[in-house]
């Protein structure tokens, strides 16, 4: 006896269309399900070679890193690298992590050539990073700024409450100057050296007076040649520094005026202990000064601390810095630089940070005419710097 169900009867020994239909479109089914792990591997295969292509394209040219490898694995990238220097270590991660197909990022620093494993896994993607080679005008600076002194050029403006000394109650500050490589080629011990051009203007403003008039205006310009290997870095410069009051402070208030300016050779080195602590010191001694009398020793050391930690998702990083400065011409007192406050990790101009700081100085007044004054003040201001 045959029993119908739907379109077609079970026990029938030739199927209905439907039921061939049916039965091939499962055969096909399975037959991809068969094949799906192979196109998901040779998939996998082809996005990671491209994303290899594109990080190590991203590194060199756009971050100018080098002596670098990189293996990537089902997305992952893992950087390795002796050092990646002055590079914003959060900036490089960022610019990675926006390649398509990228699921992760890890930077490795301190790695050495013989440290990067031999034998990845066999399906992983592996792509090295060129030695440096010679270069004029490349990107960034072997060696950091050094942010808490008052006389590293860069481009600020910042409002002080004077405590102490002759100079303004309330003093307006406006700084402009940079650090422009000039040339830069491939060093010893895996290191890098660079010939520098460094410029500045360092100005004081009385912010009680009616034209907010001119106090003190410094003027720097040298020649500085730096090093860098793994988390140590370094520079030799020799610079020149004149100082000069402002016509309106020189009416107003008659001073006794020094002629002050000097040429100074100094060495300064740095080393990171760690990615978001670093210590440096050095000292100098004046070849030329005006007037003839004035101390030649110079000594300078501090530490900064870039925080590993963001707030609001990214978007801001604390920073803090010390630098300490003990010279000849001041009678070996200390002065004493303190800033601390925020850095706007996507509030760019090119490769400069913005950053707004606190600030705190004690000691010798570092405006050129005051020199021979103790000062004390606090202030905020806005800094951009490489």
């Amino acid at each position: 006896m045959t029993r119908q169900f739907g379109s077609f009867s079970i026990g029938s020994a030739v199927p209905t269309p439907t039921y061939r239909v049916l039965r091939k479109s499962t055969q096909v089914v399975v037959f991809l399900l068969c094949l799906l792990p192979g196109w998901v591997t040779n998939a996998l295969a082809v996005e990671d070679s491209y994303i290899a292509g594109y990080a190590a394209a991203v590194l060199q040219h756009e971050f100018n890193a080098t002596n670098a490898s990189l293996i990537v694995k089902d997305g992952v990238v893992k950087v390795y690298a002796v050092s990646l220097g002055t590079l914003d270590r959060t900036k490089v991660k960022t610019a990675l992590e926006n390649i398509p197909g990228v699921t992760g990022v890890e930077i490795l620093e301190g790695v050495a050539a013989d440290e990067i494993p031999k034998s990845p896994p066999s399906d992983a993607i592996t792509q090295k990073i060129p030695k440096p080679e010679s270069k004029f005008l490349p990107n960034g600076l072997l060696f950091d700024p050094l942010h808490a002194d008052p006389r590293w050029p860069h481009f600020s403006v910042a409002y002080r409450r004077v405590s102490k000394g002759s100079e303004p109650k309330k003093t307006g500050s406006a700084n402009f100057g940079e650090t422009f490589a000039i040339y830069r080629n491939a060093a010893p011990l895996n290191g890098q050296w660079e010939i520098a051009f460094q410029g500045g203007v360092f100005s004081i403003f009385n912010m009680d007076a009616p034209s907010t008039d001119l106090v003190n205006a410094d003027y720097t310009a040298g020649l500085l040649t730096s090093y860098r290997t793994g988390p140590f870095s370094g520079f030799v410069r020799i610079y020149h520094q004149s100082s000069h009051l402002g016509d309106e402070f020189i009416l107003n208030n008659r001073p006794n005026r020094i002629n002050l300016a000097y040429e100074e050779i100094d060495v300064k080195v740095s080393y990171d202990l760690f990615d978001w602590f670093r210590v440096y010191g050095g000292g100098g001694y004046l070849v030329g000064r005006d007037p003839n009398t004035l101390g030649r020793g110079t000594s300078q050391f501090g530490a900064e601390l870039t925080s590993p930690w963001t707030l609001l998702t990214g978007k801001i990083r604390p920073v803090a810095y010390a630098d300490f400065q003990i010279n000849e011409r001041s009678n070996w007192s200390i002065t004493r630089s303190v800033m601390a406050g925020l850095q706007f990790e996507n509030a760019r101009i090119g490769d400069r940070k913005l950053q707004l700081l606190l600030e705190y100085l004690k000691g010798p007044s570092p405006n050129g005419q005051f020199f021979t004054q103790r000062t004390e003040w606090i202030g905020i201001g806005l800094h951009l710097y490489y």
